[in-house]
């Protein structure tokens, strides 16, 4: 996984960032959400917030 991706464009949210969130115990979609503000402007990224989720979690 690139670290660097930016997976949320509007807030500028990096796959990495969301990495660091799980690994701080944010475990859904709803959690990383609220630690990084990812798809809380125009939505678009929610799935690939939500798949990247499921992959660090298994």
């Amino acid at each position: 996984m690139d670290r660097n991706k930016v997976v949320c464009r509007c807030f500028n949210v990096t796959a990495g960032a969301i990495e660091d969130a799980v690994k701080s115990g944010a475990k859904t979609f709803e959690a990383v959400q609220a630690k990084t503000s990812c798809s809380t402007g125009c939505g678009c990224c929610k799935p690939d917030v939500i798949e990247l989720i499921n992959q660090l979690t298994k």
